[in-house]
């Protein structure tokens, strides 16, 4: 036992959005019950309560997570992006240097993933797209079933909420 690599689990809680704001959590402790966090719009270092944070949170999405879902490429949504075609999302920077110009990374909301779905489905950019009960049910984690039909696809099939 003492020889075997021990793995750490990642943090389920890094960037998240509150009250319209990106965070990137620092600390977590849920023993005391604060998260220590990053403000990337206010540029500095907040500290909430960890049961606030997990009941009013909101997930943040990275752009490769997002084209992932919506059977995209990342570049294409980038390029939707810098066409115009749809709104910027927000966008984080590093935490050492926050007035740096360098490199910075998207990160969406579910609303923003929704939005961009919605774009798809307008403009008749793909076949392949999910439904939005199917591309709202990946971003909850939630299973979907299917079914196959006598010529051989498959169809979803939705059970109702308990």
């Amino acid at each position: 036992m003492a020889r075997t690599k021990r793995t750490r689990t990642t943090k389920a809680l890094l960037y998240f959005f509150l009250e319209g704001k990106i965070h990137k959590s620092l600390y977590v402790s849920r023993a005391k019950d604060e998260v220590t966090a990053w403000c990337y719009p206010d540029k500095r270092r907040v500290m909430y309560n960890y049961s606030l944070v997990k009941k009013y949170m909101k997930r943040a999405y990275t752009l490769k997570e997002a084209a992932k879902v919506l059977n995209k490429h990342k570049i294409t949504i980038e390029d939707y992006i810098l066409a115009g075609k749809i709104q910027a999302p927000t966008k984080i920077y590093p935490i050492s240097n926050p007035g740096s110009t360098g490199w910075s990374q998207y990160m969406l909301t579910e609303e923003d993933i929704l939005k961009i779905h919605q774009f798809i489905l307008d403009d008749g950019y793909s076949s392949s797209t999910p439904s939005r009960t199917e591309l709202v049910a990946l971003l909850r984690n939630d299973i979907i079933l299917y079914t196959k039909t006598t010529d051989g696809r498959f169809i979803p099939v939705w059970k109702a909420e308990d």
